[in-house]
């Protein structure tokens, strides 16, 4: 238990200390305290208010449009000036913009004027307002009354209603499915970086004590299987201290830069489903951790050369990179075939049922026997990597087809 200790403390000591450890760690706080002083950091840079100048010769359309602005652009002030100023304070930037608008036999025409090009929805804004207004003029025309003109402006409802298996899925706005599919997609890139990081980090020191030797002074005093699971332990240590961190800054930002009244201002916000998604997330980031790691120290401890790592490496890379593809396909169609029988395959599972957890169609059966599964393929992972570092330690073999045949026995 002693060398075990040892060896588990020199592993995660010296994981800690690399430059790698710190400049993600640190780049990822970073970008947390970022994204919770967001609001701060977007008024900072914020010239104000949008300056509107509205051109017209008739009064009570111009003060219909500054009663209505909100109609047009909900961040805007409006002012009044004549045609000839309009250019002229536009491309002197006291004004961002410019409505030039025009009456004929009640008929009203706009141009918008500026510098940069002009949104669509600005356009589409500034002609429903003017509808509105062209349509009022025309009522008073024909003497319409209120109640005449309301009965003709009223339009046929039409309902929707979403259709589901799970009651709860219509309970959800979009803006809570909005910040649910943020959530995801940080969590599969965070998920993604750290398993192929860890991953590679095990495999290359693995073959790096393989090919210089010093696995022959080690296993001397240690033995192989301590050694590895001592490796394995270590390496998984510090991806959790890392993680550890990552939510303890964002529980820290959370609170004390209120970000639920940022979240507001974005017209997004978290609800019940949010909390399965993250405990989803955090139980598959630490088994795809676990499974990745071991799988990484298999493919290390069968290459007798450095040179070949990246090599030994590739089935495991591919296998994360698809895994990682189809994640991304499953936010947008999370109900398809292809995502539901991915996400009761181990080494892809943890990616996309990770995903199909913020989903209100998926069952707590099924995340449950994909967990099992995964954990399952894990622990077979780990009896392989003990075997095949025991049976290979000392195996200089160039082929790796070789160096397997011994570990299971084949001579």
């Amino acid at each position: 238990m002693d060398r075990f200790l040892a060896t588990f403390k020199l592993t995660y000591i010296n994981k800690v200390k690399t430059k790698s450890f710190l400049i993600f760690t640190g780049l990822v706080v970073l970008l947390i305290l970022v994204a919770a002083n967001a609001n701060k950091i977007i008024d900072f840079f914020d010239d104000g208010p949008d300056e509107i100048g509205v051109a017209t010769t008739n009064s009570d359309i111009y003060k219909v449009i500054k009663e209505q602005g909100d109609h047009i652009n909900n961040d805007a002030k409006f002012t009044r000036v004549s045609s000839a100023d309009l250019k002229k304070q536009i491309r002197s930037e006291k004004l961002n913009m410019g409505y030039v608008i025009t009456e004929e036999n009640n008929k009203l025409t706009a141009k918008i004027l500026s510098k940069d090009s002009v949104d669509q929805e600005d356009k589409q804004n500034l002609e429903t307002v003017l509808t509105t207004i062209q349509t009022q003029m025309t009522a008073a025309q024909l003497n319409l009354s209120q109640a005449e003109l309301k009965e003709l402006q009223s339009k046929s409802k039409v309902e929707s209603e979403m259709v589901s298996t799970n009651k709860d899925d219509t309970k959800l706005s979009e803006a809570q499915k909005s910040f649910n599919i943020i959530v995801v997609y940080a969590g599969l890139m965070l998920m993604f970086f750290i398993i192929i990081n860890y991953a590679s980090q095990i495999a290359m020191e693995i073959a790096t004590e393989k090919t210089s030797r010093v696995i022959e002074m080690i296993i001397t005093s240690v033995s192989p299987i301590t050694h590895i699971l001592a490796k394995i332990t270590g390496v998984i240590a510090v991806a959790l201290t890392q993680i550890a961190i990552f939510v303890l800054v964002g529980i820290l930002a959370f609170f004390a830069f209120d970000m639920s009244e940022m979240l507001q201002g974005f017209e997004v916000k978290p609800n019940e489903l949010t909390l399965q998604i993250v405990i989803v997330g955090i139980i598959n980031l630490i088994i795809g951790i676990l499974s990745y790691v071991i799988l990484a120290a298999i493919l290390g401890s069968i290459t007798s050369r450095i040179e070949d790592i990246n090599q030994a490496l590739m089935p495991m890379t591919l296998i994360s990179m698809i895994a990682f593809y189809v994640s991304l396909y499953s936010v947008m169609n999370n109900d398809t075939l292809l995502t539901k029988i991915t996400s009761f395959i181990p080494l892809f599972s943890p990616f996309v049922m990770f995903v199909r957890a913020a989903s209100p169609e998926v069952q707590l059966w099924e995340i449950v026997v994909s967990i099992v599964l995964a954990i399952i393929v894990t622990i077979i992972l780990l009896w392989i990597a003990i075997k095949s570092y025991k049976d290979s330690v000392l195996s200089f073999d160039k082929s790796a087809a070789t160096a397997m045949k011994k570990v299971f026995g084949k001579r």
